[in-house]
């Protein structure tokens, strides 16, 4: 069932017995709908990607084949389906198989049905599987294929294991030995973007006055936010909070989004434009508009440079309602210290 098989590695380290799947053939789901959010619980929705090295399981493709696998699965709204669809390849680009299924509910047989069809090797293929148990994070089918005159059924047990994880093992039904199995990673294109710049880690800088800011950058959530937290401490005083400053990926428009909060109610938003190194050196370039000062318009552009050592950040075309307005901190140059 390659709309479910989330790429190619060693079988064995997380492969399951038999016993395992009929223990998993268990329950089945009430209806489309809760088939439907059982994926959306589990944050299914999306692209998944991994890369390992074939096996001798499909009709037409060979073992040894060193492979990365992409894969999309998205829900449609007005059907109520799931869809799901995958793109194998070598590193030189040679297509090892392709295609896409659509999952939906058969009301005779009261479990969910999906049926797929592509290109293996650059030859046809088609198959049918039925949902046979779905279990706690685990998905049991059976999936019946044809492909250049052979017919096939196979057994794949789906898990996911964790927020962006999920595993598949497979295996020809009734065959001894081990499933193959794989495991597919989520997309994380903010951490694949920012993840040179450096960005974590302890940032300090002093004021004329002995207050100390202080800027604690990680990230969070699974690793797919990164989070800017800024306090200050002033002489004798204790640290206080001052503002929020997260980045994240925007899907709707394909890139790079920021949010900024502050003690005031600031709310500005952003996108980067740009991420580029030159030596041991990171620039992120990015604009950025939103609500600021009792509701007046704030916009500006601002470069971050970062090395090993310090963060140094300039403002462009800061500006009021559209009117250029230079405020008494957006002129000049801001450099923090990285102190761990």
């Amino acid at each position: 069932m390659k709309h479910l098989v989330t790429g190619m590695i060693a079988a064995g380290s997380l492969a399951l017995s038999a016993s395992a799947v009929s223990t998993e053939a268990a329950a089945l789901p009430g209806s489309m709908s809760e088939f439907v959010n059982w994926h959306l619980d589990r944050g299914a929705c999306g692209t998944w990607s991994d890369t390992g090295v074939t096996e001798d399981m499909w009709v037409g493709i060979p073992a040894g084949l060193e492979v990365t696998t992409t894969q999309k699965t998205w829900y449609d709204v007005p059907t109520g389906e799931l869809y799901n669809s995958h793109h194998m390849a070598t590193e030189d680009g040679r297509v090892i198989s392709t295609g896409s299924n659509v999952m939906t509910w058969d009301a005779d047989r009261k479990t969910v049905v999906s049926a797929e069809s592509g290109f293996d090797m650059g030859k046809p293929y088609h198959g049918n599987s039925v949902l046979i148990g779905m279990t706690g994070d685990t998905l049991t089918w059976e999936y019946t294929e044809q492909s250049q005159g052979k017919t096939t059924v196979y057994e794949n047990v789906v898990t996911y294991t964790g927020m962006n994880t999920r595993t598949s093992a497979v295996k020809v039904k009734g065959s001894d030995g081990a499933a193959w199995t794989s495991e597919a990673t989520r997309a994380n294109p903010c951490k694949t973007m920012l993840a040179e710049a450096g960005l974590p880690g302890t940032w300090e800088t002093k004021r004329p006055d002995g207050t100390i800011d202080r800027e604690v950058v990680s990230w969070v959530a699974d690793d797919h936010v990164l989070k800017y937290e800024r306090s200050a401490k002033s002489p004798g005083g204790d640290w206080k909070s001052e503002s929020l400053f997260v980045w994240y990926w925007d899907p709707a428009y394909d890139h790079v989004a920021t949010l900024y909060l502050d003690g005031h109610g600031t709310v500005i938003h952003g996108k980067v434009d740009s991420i580029t190194r030159n030596g041991n050196a990171v620039t992120i370039v990015a604009n950025h508009e939103g609500s600021r000062f009792g509701g007046l318009t704030m916009s500006t552009q601002a470069t971050q440079v970062i090395t090993d050592k310090t963060l140094t950040t300039t403002f462009q075309n800061m500006s009021l309602d559209g009117v250029r307005h230079p405020m008494s901190w957006s002129e000049g140059v801001q450099t923090v210290d990285r102190v761990k």
